[in-house]
């Protein structure tokens, strides 16, 4: 995505694919090399307790909204990192070659 705002992707509320609604967004997490926004992380699962990667890749923002590219059921099934200083090298790979991103 470009010239995203981070304020507005840290408030908006995410949506799948399909037109489902996802939860807010927790974290934005930029690009290693470049240093743009590329995942957004959402809280799915009972009462919103594990934090799941998203792509930006193909996401559009329209107002307080953000609708990704990818389905609920394959952000559940993503791999699960827990990350509170930013993505490592190795994790955003395995993200990309997860989400094909």
């Amino acid at each position: 995505m470009d010239n995203l705002e981070m304020e507005d992707l840290q408030t908006a509320t995410a949506w799948d694919a399909s037109g489902e609604k996802l939860g807010s967004v927790s974290q934005v997490h930029l690009d290693g090399l470049s240093g743009q926004p590329a995942w957004v992380t959402v809280g799915l699962g009972l009462l919103n307790t594990r934090e799941h990667f998203v792509p930006l890749s193909g996401a559009r923002l329209d107002g307080e909204n953000l609708y990704v590219a990818v389905s609920k059921d394959a952000i559940k099934d993503s791999p699960d990192f827990t990350v509170e200083e930013g993505l490592t090298a190795e994790q955003e790979a395995s993200l990309r070659d997860y989400y094909r991103a």
